[in-house]
């Protein structure tokens, strides 16, 4: 057998069928695609994994959360698997509460893959809010000519912004914000010395000094994973602290920052003057939701950070090709979460 042959074959399981498309036409990889049936119902299951036998025999394999969670009891003898998320609550919140974290390595794609689209998506709609272009569509649609809705407009670098989570995302964001001419604070878990800090945040606060970010910043941007430590960070009354300047909050990063209910509330009571929301505790978010009909809040299904342009798919399977061959060669594998810590 040849040193081709020899090397492990990839079980390739997703719903993004572009994903295992480029894989087959652009990787020197041996590759079985299995199917994510859907079923009258609504449900779904993949008939492969389903038989734990055939189960059993998979070592290596690139494929969504939610097919790794349900059947992780099943793929008994799995060694890597790679998703092309980057964050990965959905695997953790489904392991249950004794169960010890799995024995495989799991790698995902880097923040620093999608944080120009999840900027674009913040950049974007602090842009639409501060030169109003809500308020002139809704002008439009009237056949009014109205130049008064820019009366109150506010100066885009006289604004600041805090950034909750200065990762690979938090950063990119804090440079392209910096280029706009906003001041930024960044919120860590630790405070870091000078030489690590990232050049484009002006002020850093741990979330010990939270309420103090808070106070001082029109713009609330949240990046944060979802972690045992920032699950809820900003319910309850938290975000009372935003009525300094009744900021705005956008989420990038993680639904669980948040219960609906302390956002409604912020909102009502004018803590908060907007919210844009990308990411919820439940998804997809029911229809009987407030967020729906909530002045003042902007509802996305989770696609800040999403794309389908080949470019994008191109980097995404790059990474895991390169992560491959250095799986072949024993090197150490690039993006390999930390079970320990949630990301």
């Amino acid at each position: 057998m040849s040193d081709e042959d020899s090397r492990p074959v990839v079980y390739c399981c997703t719903i993004k069928q572009y994903r295992e498309d480029y894989l087959l036409q652009n990787a020197d990889i041996k590759l079985i695609v299995l199917t994510i049936i859907t079923l009258n119902d609504g449900s779904w299951k993949v008939l492969e994994l389903e038989d734990k036998v055939y189960a059993s025999q998979i070592k290596v394999m690139f494929t969504d959360l939610s097919v790794l969670a349900r059947y992780r009891e099943n793929l008994v003898n799995l060694r890597w698997a790679h998703t092309a998320a980057n964050g990965v609550d959905v695997f953790m919140k489904a392991l249950r509460k004794d169960e010890p974290f799995p024995n495989f390595k799991l790698t995902k794609t880097p923040g620093a893959l999608n944080a120009s689209q999840i900027t674009e998506y913040v950049i974007g709609h602090i842009i639409a809010y501060e030169r109003k272009l809500f308020e002139a569509k809704e002008a439009q649609d009237k056949n009014k000519w109205n130049r008064d809705i820019y009366t109150n407009s506010r100066y885009i670098p006289s604004l600041t912004i805090g950034i909750l989570g200065i990762g690979q995302i938090g950063q990119h964001l804090a440079k392209i914000c910096k280029g706009f001419g906003l001041t930024v604070w960044g919120l860590s878990r630790r405070e870091s010395s000078p030489e690590n800090r990232c050049a484009y945040v002006d002020v850093f606060r741990t979330t010990e000094r939270l309420n103090d970010l808070l106070e001082n910043c029109d713009y609330i941007c949240n990046v944060l994973p979802s972690t045992p430590e920032t699950r809820d960070l900003l319910s309850g009354d938290v975000l009372k602290a935003c009525s300094c300047k009744k900021s705005i909050f956008i989420n990038v990063g993680r639904g669980d920052v948040i219960d609906e209910q302390s956002i409604v509330n912020a909102i009502k009571n004018g803590w908060l003057s907007g919210a844009v929301l990308d990411v919820f505790r439940e998804e997809p978010l029911p229809s009987s939701s407030p967020f729906w009909n909530l002045p003042g809040v902007i509802v996305t299904p989770h696609v800040s950070g999403w794309s389908e342009a080949v470019s994008y798919t191109k980097k995404i399977t790059d990474f895991f090709i390169d992560n491959y061959q250095r799986y072949t060669e024993g090197l150490p594998l690039k993006g390999v979460l930390d079970w320990s810590q949630g990301y």
